[in-house]
């Protein structure tokens, strides 16, 4: 049994948790890494690697905390507790034991941030997150510089390994980085001279979003009659484009409308965006415009990817798409790994109207079915062809997720919808007054006004683009009180879980509500 009176035992203490705090961060930077560059993307799907990525960060902020208390306690050398919080305090090898602080604070920040990243701009969250290569500079340098291990040849050679590790980790994500960018470059300068569409805000009072991203089309083609695929690229090469399957992106059209499409291409390419819009015919419609006017080489403003369709980590999936629906689905499928165990079931009327059809079926022909009621001689049975041990992500017409609905379990289903589910029968409207935390301001919104127009009439830029409940685009933070979700973007126990409403059409219990930028 230890004896913690013993000094013996804290240096012990000391030097193991410096160690494997050490490499736990080295292997949670390499971590992030491989997630950055998706080499690590035929292991498994994002969102777990994700939460291992976590974890070992996690316990290498553990072993730090447990190597500084170890510190205090340890009488060999005395370190008072500014010592070990703030550099040059401490006499005792005051460079060496400054970098270790510097590291250990760039850690913290980055944990922190990484923690709260849902009420952070991406921008900033993302600058922080850069600490994580500072944190592992100091840390080697503060461990090179102090300690009774510095020199000894096991010591030694772990050095080596971790630095060697890091720096070849960095190098593939820089080399990795400029040959994606190099390739979107060159397919960029094959387009036609560009035709600039400028921003458009369809928020009453509020400016055009500065988040805007500006793309250019590089690639259009037919998938089907009435079906265009079209991949864009932004004009700066400085632009990283980072999403996961299931996210969709807005586009700013010509014509003033705004309209959501979900990303169907692969994940792992951060400087391409590939839609699929079928075209509805509608007079002054979005897909209407789009099929008549976008054209290789023009230009277009888009917002960054939103993600309300996340694939989450399960052992067995299944995949049930109709129509367009295929989209997100098609992303799903390319975010997966070979050893992942999935299958799809893709309903359509013709097989010349069902886009990707063949495809698909070329590419995965034993997980693939294809069910054209042409074909088939009328519509598939939903509820046998169902997998009852598998988790359900389905895309489509509103009859079949209302099929899905009454079928499945709603534990292990997960929809995408394109037009909004009526909910208003949920609620019976009532005034409340809503806080806007950045400022203070208390905004009395009436019953026959949503949360959104209350907000707008007051000043205040919220991003808004379909305004009925199903893009997500106008996302809010929820600080205080309680939301009556009644939008159609994800599940309610999901927005809860995040402490996230859409102020468009959803409004409060009570009469009182707290919201900040999400």
């Amino acid at each position: 049994m230890l004896d913690f009176s013993e000094p013996a035992v804290w240096w012990y203490v000391t030097r193991s948790s410096a160690i494997v705090g050490w490499i736990l961060l080295t292997l949670s930077v390499l971590w992030g890494i491989l997630l950055k560059t998706r080499i690590l993307r035929g292991a498994d799907n994002p969102e777990w690697l994700k939460v291992v990525h976590r974890f070992i960060s996690g316990l290498a902020m553990l072993m730090v905390l447990t190597h500084m208390v170890s510190l205090y306690l340890d009488s060999y050398i005395e370190f008072t507790v500014a010592d070990l919080l703030i550099p040059f305090s401490s006499e005792f090898e005051p460079w060496g034991v400054a970098l270790g602080i510097i590291g250990m604070w760039a850690m913290v920040l980055v944990w922190v941030t990484s923690m709260a990243m849902q009420w952070i701009p991406q921008p900033v969250w993302k600058a922080i997150h850069y600490l994580s290569y500072l944190s592992v500079f100091a840390v080697a340098l503060h461990s090179g510089m102090v300690g009774t291990d510095v020199g000894t040849p096991w010591y030694t050679a772990l050095s080596i390994v971790l630095i060697t590790a890091a720096t070849l980790a960095g190098l593939i994500r820089i080399i990795l980085t400029r040959r994606s960018s190099g390739s979107a470059g060159k397919t960029t300068q094959k387009a036609d001279a560009p035709n600039a569409v400028p921003a458009v805000s369809n928020t009453p009072g509020v400016s055009a979003s500065t988040d805007r991203i500006t793309a250019r089309v590089v690639t259009r083609r037919p998938l089907t009659k009435d079906i265009a695929e079209i991949t864009l690229t932004p004009v700066s090469d400085a632009v990283e484009l980072e999403w996961e399957a299931g996210a969709h992106i807005t586009l700013h059209l010509g014509n003033g409308l705004e309209r959501q499409y979900s990303l169907t291409g692969d994940p792992a390419d951060a400087h391409s965006l590939t839609i699929a819009v079928l075209n509805t015919r509608g007079p002054g419609g979005g897909s209407q415009w789009i099929h008549d006017n976008v054209r290789v080489g023009m230009e277009l403003e888009i917002d960054p990817p939103i993600q309300a369709f996340a694939l989450k980590p399960a052992h067995r999936y299944q995949f049930v798409a109709s129509g367009i629906g295929i989209t997100p689905i098609r992303a799903m499928l390319a975010s997966l790994p070979a050893s992942r165990q999935w299958e799809l079931l893709y309903l359509g009327r013709e097989r010349n109207q069902m886009a990707y059809g063949e495809e698909l079926e070329a590419q995965y022909p034993s997980k693939v079915t294809l069910w054209v009621s042409g074909e088939q001689g009328g519509r598939a049975a939903i509820g046998e062809l169902l997998d009852p041990s598998a988790q359900i992500y389905a895309c489509g017409s509103e009859g079949l997720l209302e099929t899905l609905e009454q079928e499945v379990d709603s534990s292990r289903l997960h929809l995408e919808r394109f037009v909004p589910v009526d909910r208003s029968a949920e609620h019976t409207a009532h005034g409340l007054r809503v806080e806007w935390e950045p400022t203070g301001q208390h905004i009395d919104v009436g019953a026959d006004q949503t949360i959104l127009e209350g907000l707008e009439s007051a000043g205040i830029p919220v991003s808004a683009s379909c305004r009925r409940g199903v893009c997500g685009s106008c996302e809010l933070s929820v600080l205080s009180g309680t939301p009556t979700h009644l939008d159609s973007v994800m599940a309610d126990e999901d927005k809860d879980e995040l402490g996230i409403m859409y102020p468009c059409v959803s409004r409060a219990v009570g009469d009182q509500l707290t919201v900040s930028p999400s």
